[in-house]
């Protein structure tokens, strides 16, 4: 609403079946690739035919070709395109760390969004968040990425503890204007809540398409193609050798350098491919072996499905996810888990039943998980296919309908008693007090944790760990014999 000519929140009632103006400010859309981009174009997809008129802030550039020829989504999803940071490379997106930019101001008064939905806490998640309190506006904010372990890979030894203090009181500053947060499992939701943000931290659901993620979708071709073009396998082979698919980013937090020492504990009658892209591949790549391993690259769609139903096992080494869609894509498609033990497992995974975990940097622990879970695939299958037909995406899309409803009216109740309308000296005062209050938080990034950002290379820490196994005197090689003797009745 327009007062004097200055945008007021006018706290109209909405009943739970009227629709509603939704801001989203999702820095990382479609093209851009991964398990939050994913979520959110199910989730929209389900607000649009619910009628509520969806407005994205993002910087990736070809955001809006995700609705071209979907009439619904042309009615009802807008898009305002910011100026990014773009790091191109093979998995054929944007990633785009959007710079803060006053133009996030305008579009929120633009749009007069019932209700804003900030993702992350990057510095224009930041700012989006900082510019819809002003505005008086109900804030959902959703946190999907567990930064406090980024920064143990991402920050220079000595400074961890104060960049990690310094990022949580950020996050708690800005959190606190929220009507409602959330995240995606409840492991995470706990340590939110541990470090400060209010009670309590919602645990949003996660869905998967199982239409699209099924057993039907395994094809011989596509199982033949995973074996890449490095070895001369005949299909007998590729038929007889156990198929391990690994699908991710390659980044440092994914620990691929761990699961290249997994492979060297497993059975020589195995194969890994590992699907995805990213800015280390060109640095994790030489860890693995070959004629054991083939790195393919981008899939996506169904081709990403068939990839998932063709493999025998799914295996993931990172221990940074707050969820993890793969496990649930892999777990719908009926290929077995076997990963390093998480809290965000929990929703959804039984240890015996889904698959196998081992204790995070525990080689004995992984290849023991490995060595189960060859025994008993048929029954993993079977259950793994049954555990992941209980998370919907339609279920995930009514929570959050609900919660934008619950949003608007615990906003509303808590300003209940004070003055709706904002003159303007008010409004510009407004407006000011919570800029400061972001630039001020930015400050003390820029100057505590930026200074001491590094990325060691992969290559680095799995040699720290092949030097600390072989000065060990229960190292590898001491029980070489016994190891062997392992990997002969394994195979």
């Amino acid at each position: 609403m327009i007062t004097n000519g200055v945008y007021t929140n006018g706290y109209t009632h909405h009943d739970n079946d009227e629709p509603l103006r939704i801001l989203i400010f999702a820095e990382s859309f479609p093209t851009f690739t991964s398990g939050v981009t994913r979520r959110f174009k199910e989730i929209i997809r389900r607000l649009a035919k619910r009628q509520h008129h969806i407005h994205v802030i993002t910087g990736c550039k070809n955001a809006p070709t995700w609705v071209e020829g979907n009439e619904l989504l042309e009615e009802y999803v807008t898009f305002s395109i910011l100026p990014s940071t773009d790091f191109k490379d093979k998995i054929d997106c944007a990633c785009p760390f959007l710079f803060p930019n006053p133009t996030i101001y305008s579009v929120i008064r633009r749009f007069s969004p019932d209700v804003v939905h900030v993702i992350e806490q990057t510095p224009g998640a930041l700012l989006c968040g900082a510019f819809a309190k002003a505005l008086n506006i109900p804030i959902v904010w959703s946190s999907h990425t567990n930064i406090d372990f980024y920064l143990s890979t991402y920050i220079r030894l000595g400074a961890i503890t104060m960049a990690t203090r310094t990022y949580q009181f950020i996050r708690l500053k800005h959190l606190m204007y929220s009507s409602i947060n959330l995240t995606v499992s409840k492991d995470f939701a706990d340590f939110m809540e541990h470090t400060g943000v209010p009670h309590p931290v919602i645990v949003w659901k996660t869905g998967v398409d199982s239409e699209l993620f099924n057993p039907t979708q395994n094809s011989r071709s596509m199982r033949y193609r995973m074996f890449g073009t490095y070895n001369n396998f005949t299909e007998e082979q590729m038929d007889s050798i156990t198929l391990f698919l690994c699908v991710g980013r390659i980044s440092p937090e994914k620990n691929f350098e761990f699961l290249s020492l997994v492979l060297e504990r497993i059975p020589s009658q195995t194969f890994l491919c590992i699907v995805g892209d990213g800015p280390f591949r060109n640095t994790v790549e030489p860890l693995f072996p070959k004629d054991r391993v083939y790195f393919f690259g981008f899939l996506a769609g169904e081709e990403l499905a068939s990839a998932y139903a063709s493999a025998d096992f799914f295996i993931y080494a990172s221990i940074s996810e707050t969820f993890g869609q793969v496990y649930l894509e892999a777990m719908a498609s009926g290929t077995p888990v076997i990963a390093a033990e998480g809290g965000q497992l929990k929703e959804f995974f039984v240890n015996g039943e889904h698959g196998y975990l081992w204790k995070p940097d525990n080689l004995d622990s992984a290849e023991e998980a490995v060595r189960l879970a060859m025994k008993n695939r048929k029954y993993l299958s079977m259950k793994t296919r049954q555990q992941a037909l209980k998370h919907s995406w339609d279920s995930a899309g009514d929570q959050v309908n609900d919660i934008y409803y619950e949003a608007i009216k615990k906003h509303n109740d808590k300003e209940e008693n004070k003055n709706k309308n904002m003159n303007k000296l008010k409004h510009i005062w407004r407006v000011f007090y919570y800029f400061i209050i972001w630039l001020f938080c930015n400050s003390l990034a820029l100057f505590l944790m930026a200074p001491f950002v590094r990325v060691s290379p992969p290559q680095s820490i799995a040699a720290q760990k092949r030097n600390k196994n072989n000065k060990n005197k229960n190292s590898f090689e001491e029980k070489h014999n016994s190891i062997m003797t392992k990997k002969l009745s394994f195979s």
